[in-house]
């Protein structure tokens, strides 16, 4: 029996950026300056505030996790927003269970909680293992 697969239309309202960021500390404020910048220019401002703080979390997760740059992708198609910040770190991440006084170890709850589905993936870059993964997340306008 033949199966076939409908075939889906192109968005023609898709968009998609990538800007990277240094393994500096200050990238979590680009990436939330180029988020609000992205979503200003395509008038998007209901999902800049969870934009901004997911991109932001997501990016200091990877400068405090891995040892090198990161790259921020935001992609819009059939109204939702995905947020992925790809890291040089091949761990997956951990939920963890942060106490009420501590400043760091939400990151990922604020995912569970602002994001309508998140997610990671590793990315293998060699014939000898994970070497690096993605972490994202998505928001439906």
């Amino acid at each position: 029996m033949l199966a076939l697969s409908p075939i889906v239309a192109p968005d023609p309202d898709a968009w998609e950026y990538s800007v990277e960021v240094p393994h500096d500390p200050r990238g979590a404020g680009v990436a939330r300056a180029t988020v609000r910048a992205v979503l200003d220019a395509h008038e998007l401002p209901e999902l800049t505030d969870r934009a901004q703080l997911l991109s932001s979390e997501m990016v200091t997760n990877a400068y405090l996790y891995s040892d090198g740059e990161a790259r921020l992708r935001l992609k819009w198609c059939w109204g939702v927003l995905r947020l992925a910040v790809w890291d040089t770190s091949p761990r997956p991440p951990r939920l963890r269970c942060a106490a009420e006084d501590a400043e760091y170890g939400r990151g990922l709850y604020l995912l569970e909680v602002c994001a309508d589905r998140w997610g990671h993936y590793p990315i293998a870059t060699s014939l000898f293992g994970t070497r690096s993964k993605v972490i994202w997340c998505e928001l439906a306008k």
